[in-house]
């Protein structure tokens, strides 16, 4: 007996889809059904013997949707398409001999065109007898003009818009994910979607990592007048993935080896040494940079499915003195992140950050482009030499580092793009080197607006010691001895670990966690109040230590967060605040919270301009103004305080009086 695979596929939609087909058929607009791959392979190998690519079920499915919309002018159109079909290829495996091949695939979007239309079914009216030839359009082929009427025989047949249909498609740019590349390298390809897949209703995002499955073509192409060919994947679903890079690389041996490794009682320390075994000292940043990767309470659903937003992404800038490990510990977080993109600020503008507006070269309109902070969405992005992006490159972090989503408008396009995206910053004090006799704020050129979004600052300063100068010394000289030394894991197994934490574990604070924090919070502000040169920590900082405290409980897969977790984070901020040279009490000077000593010096400096100005008028003289200068920058010596800045901030707001 033989097996008709059409009809097959027919009774298994009709005996499992029939409600979904019918919910659809009610929205009276176009619509999409799914057809579960781990449902109709076991019907087909209890059926046939045969599984879904034996019987090649994905010629017959366009067919069979065309039988439920028999018309074809309907705007009640459905889709029926496959989800879960298992990876049968990567992308940078793809080459000529993939030809007219059916592949399912993952794959990043780098950028998509708008909604474009195109024709489907061409109606041909005879302007003499008005008699209609219906031609059907197929995107790989050119469409067959009629030339002569067949009622009439006159060549007097033209195209009618009023009653030919048109139907939606995009373009899209697809790459391979971040973690699945091999060397860093990867190729792109243009994929094509049509009718619901490129409808108002079905969205895909530039940078969104995505399951992709269809046909495999090689097509021609004509530019500058010379016919060449090109690949592209005809598309024929594609859904993203809802956890970009999580638990599609993980066999369940691969779970079941995390799960016995989470139980050991010193999982902890093994994480730590595993991040950067070559990296001699640093401990406490180590571990900052390893609940970096874990991250924190990251929601179970799509954030952009929800109405409240909390950032759970942990961002990081270390700034240190030339040649003390700082590349070094960025190198090893770059090699063992489960998803990362490593970029220079020395050679990175800001739209190579967030969205570029690029000409299509298929339709002539133009496209967003997404930059790396998307293009590392879920993940991880290291920028090395922070210091030397623009100004404005650097504040366009300020919403991606605190909403997690990019907003742009360029080229006519307003679009917000997902930005999920942890951020790792490495920068050099603004002098080359650290002086002591600066305060901190002085020696970053980095925004107050952006310094404050970061959980953690660390800076590594190249004291002179002759013991740790020793130790140090011989560790670098016989690293490979004391990297055997540690018990670590591989490179493999540490990203595995992170990638399976991050995608099943979601630690909550206990009540006593709360009580913790809460009281380390109040306390440190108490301080802060009640020190003159007091400048209180802000509830940015709160949200840093709790961000802290759940990464912590997930190095060791637990739901529930310990008293433990709490006091490593907060020893880790304090370690973090120590390092640049303040305490609790002057926590808030990093992001440009002023004392009362530093606030009565602006009131003093602002009355000492104003006294100057009612008694010369404006413009004041360059005397006048030398001699404030100077005594602007007595009054702020010894503080915090950048004197330039008071003077110009004080002269803006006495002018705008006078």
């Amino acid at each position: 007996m033989s097996i008709n695979p059409r009809r097959l596929l027919n009774e298994f939609i009709k005996e499992n889809y029939h409600d979904d087909i019918e919910k659809c058929k009610s929205l009276h607009r176009q619509s999409k059904v799914n057809i579960d791959y781990n449902k109709l392979n076991p019907y087909l190998l209890e059926k046939t013997g045969k599984d879904f690519f034996d019987l090649e079920m994905y010629r017959h499915i366009a067919i069979i949707e065309g039988e439920y919309n028999s018309n074809p002018f309907s705007k009640e159109y459905i889709s029926l398409k496959y989800v879960n079909v298992p990876e049968t290829v990567e992308l940078h495996n793809l080459d000529a001999t993939n030809n007219r091949e059916w592949i399912s695939c993952k794959a990043m979007v780098k950028n998509i065109t708008d909604i474009r239309v195109d024709l489907k079914l061409a109606v041909f009216e005879c302007v003499k007898c008005m008699s209609q030839t219906v031609v059907e359009v197929s995107r790989n082929k050119n469409m067959v003009v009629p030339t002569e009427c067949k009622s009439c025989n006159k060549n007097t047949m033209k195209i009618s818009k009023e009653m030919s249909e048109f139907r939606n498609f995009r373009i899209a740019k697809l790459e391979e994910p971040l973690e699945m590349r091999k060397g860093g390298v990867t190729r792109e390809f243009k994929g094509y979607m049509q009718d619901y897949l490129a409808s108002p209703y079905h969205n895909i995002k530039a940078g969104a990592v995505v399951d992709v499955c269809g046909e495999f073509c090689v097509e021609p192409y004509t530019k500058d007048e010379l016919e060449s060919y090109e690949f592209l994947i005809d598309i024929h679903n594609i859904t993203p993935v809802d956890d970009a890079f999580e638990d599609y690389l993980l066999t369940p041996a691969d779970k079941e080896m995390i799960i016995e490794l989470s139980k050991r009682p010193d999982i902890y320390e093994i994480l730590v040494n595993t991040l950067a075994p070559e990296v001699y000292g640093y401990e406490t940043v180590k571990e900052g940079l390893l609940l970096q990767l874990f991250e924190g309470a990251r929601p179970k659903d799509d954030v952009f499915k929800t109405d409240i937003i909390d950032r759970w992404t942990s961002h990081i800038l270390l700034i240190g003195d030339p040649g003390i490990g700082k590349s070094q510990l960025i190198t090893a977080v770059n090699r063992r992140a489960p998803k990362v993109i490593n970029i220079s600020g020395t050679n990175t503008s800001q739209v190579g950050l967030t969205t570029s507006a690029v000409k299509d070269e298929l339709t002539g309109g133009w496209t967003m482009e997404a930059g790396g902070v998307i293009l590392a969405d879920s993940g991880l992005l290291i920028i090395d030499e922070f210091d030397k992006l623009s100004s404005s490159a650097q504040k366009s972090l300020n919403e991606p580092m605190e909403q997690l989503s990019i907003s742009s408008a360029k080229a006519g396009i307003v679009q917000t793009m997902s930005a999920r995206t942890s951020i790792l910053a490495a920068a050099n004090p603004k002098y080359s080197r650290f002086n002591d006799s600066k305060p901190i704020n002085e020696q970053l050129d980095i925004a107050e607006s952006t310094l404050s979004r970061f959980d953690l600052i660390f800076a590594l300063r190249d004291n002179i010691s002759e013991s740790k100068d020793r130790e140090l010394a011989r560790s670098l000289l016989t690293r490979k001895t004391r990297e055997n030394e540690l018990e670590r894991l591989t490179d493999e197994c540490f990203k595995k670990y992170i990638t399976y934490m991050k995608a099943n574990c979601f630690p909550t604070l206990t009540a006593e966690v709360i009580e913790l924090l809460s009281e380390f919070y109040v306390d440190v502000r108490q301080k802060a109040a009640q020190s003159y040169d007091g400048k209180a920590i802000t509830a940015r900082d709160l949200k840093s230590l709790e961000r802290l405290t759940i990464a912590r409980a997930k190095c060791e897969g637990r739901t529930l967060t310990t008293i433990g977790d709490a006091e490593d984070a907060i020893r880790i901020y304090k370690e973090s605040l120590y390092s640049l040279g303040l305490d609790l009490t002057t926590a808030g000077e990093i992001v440009g919270v002023k004392s009362d000593k530093e606030m009565e010096i602006i009131i003093d400096v602002e009355r000492m301009i104003k006294a100057k100005v009612e008694f010369e008028g404006l413009p004041l003289s360059g005397e006048s103004i030398h001699s404030l200068k100077k005594e602007c920058g007595l009054m702020c010596h010894g503080t915090s305080l950048d004197d330039e800045k008071v003077f110009r901030e004080a002269m803006v707001k006495i002018e705008r009086i006078f």
